[in-house]
């Protein structure tokens, strides 16, 4: 009897099980997801087999080319979800894991037991996993990375300096293919790649970086018959940072006997840079959180994020990450991946020590920009400087952000008219008096409205727990910590930022 109970109950949670999985399958098929819309054009397929079945037992039956027919597009079906699904717990378990950095969710509670709560802890997570990531384009992609193109435009940061507003500008001039991000997500889609950032299960090989970007056949067709200009580019804002994507990207180029893509480097006052990383870091853990995921990955980092923003700056959070991001240290690394089928260790994933871990490293735009400059340069055996450095204020403008790329773009064959160099600005005497104004263009009236209002395509959202808002003293601390390499990017640049944040000048972020 009491087997019979058991069995029963299995068979209930088993059903509950189906049921909901089905359910979400089919909310995310609605969403175009195609793994979701190929399960349920697999259950369709075998509820006709289902029907074509017991209309055989009653003498009604398919001719011999129709049923071959049928099978095969069954079979292919099932082959699909197979490896489709499983990719995607491979990646759904890689996300949890290493780039969410927490542990898995439980896959059953007896919710009669706990006192409540959901039966299944996992759904929430791997739903939204379902409607985002993307296993079987990973997979098509991946198969067919060696007849695709190398993109001809980087993006290579940093985060929350603008890189979202200037992809959407690039998005929109003639000729741009957007490179495929395996995350359906609005700001993400059609901007990110995230390949050298380890979201692929931490496989970054340089033959496959092509995965990401439009067949060769496309470029071909594009610009031999329709005699139309082709380029792509990649945004992922979290190379800058990265210790290792220098040594990467570099290889891509040098083993493909191509010359180095345009490179950008967006960059902001790095003290409000800090503090916009540090919300939004914030606000998408308690994302985390609202999916179920409550527990901390301490086997792979710390065992708790900072609770305020100069812990990040600590000795003691930054020494035991401080080695992985060294040259010398990151070189290694991708000198032993080689080795292994460049399959980066997870706790270097997305950068070492997790995202709050670049507080302090992604202001440090100088620094960084060097080691790409430094890196090519020796890659390539030449002294030329290979990166544009872009301020959100120039993004903010569009006459300036115009300027900038059309100069960029310049060095590029394949791009040079891509940017038209705007219109001028002229002096304009008025007759009736001797005042002189400049005549600008029109979108250039509206800039110093839109860097009033920080014009951010992506922004960050004020932290839930007013607690973690950084003080005018924290503010001032990030100030006199970013000082020095301020200084040697103004040099690089030959230009001023008067407007950033300086150790003696305290200045509210809150609008911000």
């Amino acid at each position: 009897m009491e087997l019979v109970s058991t069995i029963g109950k299995y068979l209930v949670v088993g059903a509950k099980l189906t049921a909901s999985i089905l359910s979400i399958v089919w909310d995310t098929a609605k969403s175009g997801q195609t793994l979701p819309a190929a399960t349920v054009v697999l259950c369709m397929q075998l509820v006709c087999e289902l029907v074509l079945g017991l209309g055989m037992t009653q003498g009604i039956s398919m001719d011999d080319v129709s049923q071959k027919l049928w099978y095969m597009l069954l079979s292919f079906n099932i082959c699909i979800n197979i490896a489709g699904y499983a990719l995607l717990i491979l990646l759904y378990r890689h996300s949890i894991r290493v780039i969410f950095n927490r542990k898995l969710p439980k896959l059953f509670v007896d919710s009669t037991a706990s006192g409540g709560g959901d039966d299944f802890p996992f759904l929430k997570s791997f739903h939204v996993h379902l409607a985002l990531l993307r296993p079987l384009e990973v997979l098509f992609r991946y198969a067919t990375a060696n007849f695709r193109v190398l993109p001809d435009v980087l993006v290579l940061g940093e985060v929350r300096c603008g890189t979202t507003t200037l992809c959407q500008h690039i998005s929109e001039l003639p000729g741009c293919h957007t490179p495929f991000c395996l995350w359906k997500h609005p700001e993400l889609d059609h901007k990110e790649t995230f390949y050298f950032a380890g979201h692929y299960l931490g496989y970054m090989s340089p033959d496959k970086y092509r995965m990401c970007f439009p067949l060769k056949i496309t470029k071909w067709f594009y610009r031999k018959v329709l005699n139309r200009p082709f380029f792509t580019f990649d945004g992922s804002a979290q190379y800058l940072t990265s210790p290792t994507a220098p040594f990467l990207i570099s290889k891509v180029y040098a083993d493909a006997g191509l010359e180095p893509p345009v490179m950008i480097a967006c960059v902001r006052d790095p003290v409000s840079q800090a503090v916009s990383w540090w919300r939004y870091e914030n606000n998408a853990m308690a994302w985390g959180e609202s999916m179920g995921l409550d527990e901390w990955n301490t086997d792979l980092r710390l065992t708790r994020a900072p609770l305020r923003i100069l812990d990040a700056l600590s000795p003691n959070f930054r020494e035991k990450f401080g080695g992985m991001y060294e040259t010398k240290k990151a070189e290694k690394v991708v000198e032993a991946i080689s080795r292994t089928g460049y399959k980066i260790p997870d706790e270097m994933i997305s950068w070492p020590g997790g995202q709050l871990s670049g507080i302090g490293r992604n202001g440090m735009f100088f620094t960084n920009i060097t080691r790409y400059e430094n890196e090519f340069q020796s890659k390539f055996r030449t002294k030329k400087r290979y990166i544009t450095v872009l301020p959100l204020e120039d993004i903010s403008s569009k006459h300036s952000l115009q300027c900038s790329l059309h100069f960029a773009f310049l060095p590029k064959a394949n791009l040079v008219g891509v940017v038209p160099l705007p219109q001028l600005a002229t002096v304009k005497i008025q007759r009736s008096s001797t005042d002189v104004s400049i005549d600008v263009p029109d979108e250039e009236e509206e800039r110093i409205a839109i860097i009033k209002r920080n014009i951010h395509r992506n922004r960050g959202s004020a932290l839930g727990d007013a607690s973690k808002e950084p003080t005018e003293e924290d503010i001032d601390v990030l100030a006199e910590f970013f000082a020095r390499d301020v200084a040697e990017l103004e040099k690089m640049c030959k230009r001023s930022f008067s407007n950033w944040c300086r150790p003696s000048k305290l200045s509210s972020l809150s609008s911000r």
